[in-house]
């Protein structure tokens, strides 16, 4: 079995916890400013000491209010300061934190407080506590839920006023690295989410981890905005690699704010799932079309990615120089721009950003390190870093963490911010690992003689074609999304003749493409089967294909009549396709893509003849 490892890290201590960056910080500058929050126009930031009493206030009510140490208290919220105090407060009486996205089913926040018999829930709006209230018939551990929105913080310290500093000191004191942290309900793609259970070990190694290999990087002074969901490990884990750096984190509205935020609050790092990246150069690519510039974008795309790879290489010829010179002023200050004009560091992860879209924006000025884990390895296994960066891969392995390749092609595991096991599901935890200890990741990856990962599938999602051909979604999906008219691409094709696509478009695109087409004000419905419209997408599709042999092309597609939402179960918070709900929706649809089967497909699918 092929290996990469990562350098040696010091064995977390065991009465180490996850407290301890953020009281460190308050011993060494109590007075620095740990966090920011929008407040009509402006951000307002809070000191160390500030945000540690508030923190040790929550504590204190959750005390008063009968939680115990090892409860569990779950916390249903978008991202804000409100959470990250709950957080830390909820771990400082000692108690294990269950966090719950806050686009939920009514049956996933039922299943999650049940499983983990959450004793105490807080929410973030009444709507939420309606929900709650209406399942507690069934949730007979449940004893309270407090309402962020209607003041459960100031409720909490007001029932904290009769409990001594000295019971949380306690408390804390008390913690050990072997103590569960919180239970992350995996969002997953198919059926009810299992509990992921990480320790305080788990957690201060990987925030260990990602300091090895990125703390050199951090500046005084630099600060990061925090938009993904909180309840997801990849913002959880930035958070916390954030306390203990010393950078001051920002908290974004809402997604819908957050292009007017990134120019407002100017982050000098962010982490973010590709989604984002592709929007903002989907953005630009739209807007340059749409002024009649969009020769000079594409120009400037090739530009960018040729200037990376060179500089990658350690020669840029005079003539490129020049050119990427030309078009930083005519281009990519704006794309720049787009994020704040100070962001020097991006992190992306949650699913493949892809070789191409990474050197476009190296070549703009937006570093961006691709890095890749899981939920249950809390969360991160490889980073691309400064020195060690090769865009197409998710980069090398952590310090202190063993990556192999099984027989099969199969990532399995080894380190220290692997997971306890899932909670009360020993089956699935048995599964999870095989009979020499390695933790079974589900994904197919290579790894190269420098040691870097490339991931070329999910295990569970390779479609095997009729004729036995095996297709990696991901790679053909990453390539339509590049186009500006597209929003989301699901390819399928699993014992059919041939693969195909399910494509939704993005709206604002759209409308500006039917302006430009003499097509505004014709309903949608009308132009997805227009063929000037089908053309476009035929395009993008034609890009995807030319990466591929002819057995492993897309032979037909359809655009679906609406994209596809959080709200309507089709994505998980981190905005990945939830296959299984997608293919059930529309088997309509994908039945209709295989009843007249292009002629000669089933042959090319069994000679795999490359184009």
């Amino acid at each position: 079995m092929k290996t990469a490892a990562g350098p040696v890290l010091a064995p977390v201590a065991p009465d180490d916890h996850v407290l301890r960056p953020l009281l460190d910080r308050l011993q060494r500058e109590p007075e620095a400013k740990i966090a920011s929050y929008r407040e009509g126009d402006r951000f307002v930031d809070i000191s160390v000491r500030a945000f540690v009493d508030r923190v040790r206030c929550f504590a204190r009510g959750l005390i008063a209010s009968g939680v115990q140490p090892r409860d569990r208290v779950a916390l249903m919220s978008h991202t804000r300061l409100e959470w990250l105090i709950a957080d830390f407060g909820i771990l400082a009486a000692g108690g294990v934190t269950v966090p719950i996205y806050d686009t939920s089913s009514t049956e996933q926040i039922r299943w999650i407080l049940s499983d983990s018999e959450a004793v105490f829930v807080v929410v973030e709006t009444p709507a939420m506590a309606a929900t709650v209230a209406l399942l507690r018939p069934h949730l007979p551990s449940c004893r309270d839920v407090l309402v962020i929105d209607d003041g459960a913080l100031d409720e909490l310290s007001r029932r904290g006023a009769t409990v001594a500093d000295a019971e949380v000191d306690t408390r804390i004191d008390a913690l050990r690295a072997a103590d569960l942290a919180t239970i992350i309900y995996t969002s997953g793609t198919t059926g009810m989410p299992k509990g992921c259970m990480l320790t305080h070990a788990n957690l201060c190694a990987n925030t260990a981890q990602t300091i090895d290999a990125l703390g050199q990087e951090v500046r005084p002074g630099d600060t990061g905005l925090l938009f993904l969901p909180l309840a997801h490990a990849l913002t959880k884990g930035n958070a916390l690699f954030a306390v203990a750096a010393g950078i001051r984190l920002g908290f974004a509205s809402d997604m819908g704010h957050l292009p007017n935020e990134l120019k407002m609050y100017k982050p000098s790092t962010i982490a973010a799932v590709p989604r984002v990246f592709e929007k903002v150069y989907n953005t630009a690519s739209h807007t340059a079309h749409r002024e009649g510039k969009g020769a000079i974008f594409e120009r400037s795309v090739s530009t960018a990615i040729r200037w990376s790879q060179a500089t990658t290489a350690g020669r840029v010829m005079p003539w490129l120089r020049l050119e990427h010179a030309v078009f930083d002023h005519l281009v990519y200050r704006k794309i720049h721009a787009a994020f704040g004009e100070r962001l020097r560091l991006a992190f992306s992860g949650g699913g493949p950003l892809g070789e191409r879209l990474t050197h476009f924006f190296a070549g703009v000025g937006v570093q961006i390190y691709e890095g890749y884990g899981l939920t249950e390895t809390s969360p991160t296994l490889t980073v691309n870093r400064p020195g060690a960066w090769k865009p197409g891969t998710v980069g090398r392995p952590l310090a202190g963490t063993t990556l192999g390749i099984a027989a099969d092609g199969e990532i399995v595991v080894r380190g220290p911010q692997v997971f306890a096991g899932y909670w009360r599901n020993d089956n699935a935890t048995a599964e999870s690992f095989d009979t020499d200890g390695w933790f079974l990741t589900g994904d197919i990856g290579e790894l190269d003689d420098d040691g870097f990962l490339r991931i070329t599938g999910r295990k569970k999602e390779l479609i095997v074609t009729a004729a036995g051909k095996n297709v990696a979604p991901a790679p053909l999906e990453d390539r339509l999304r590049a186009h500006e008219l597209v929003s989301q691409a699901v390819v399928v094709g699993d014992g059919k003749p041939f693969i195909a696509a399910l494509v939704t478009i993005d709206a604002s695109a759209f409308a500006d493409w039917a302006k430009e087409h003499g097509r505004r004000g014709v309903p949608f419905e009308e132009v997805r089967t227009d063929a000037g419209f089908l053309a476009e997408i035929q395009g993008a599709v034609d890009h995807a294909n030319a990466s591929v042999s002819r057995a492993e092309s897309i032979r037909s597609f359809t655009i679906l009549p609406q994209d596809l939402t959080v709200e309507a179960g089709e994505l998980t918070p981190t905005l990945k396709v939830r296959r299984a709900v997608v293919a059930a929706r529309y088997a309509e649809e994908i039945d209709r893509l295989y009843a007249g089967r292009p002629p000669g497909d089933e042959e090319a699918a069994m000679s795999g003849d490359r184009r």
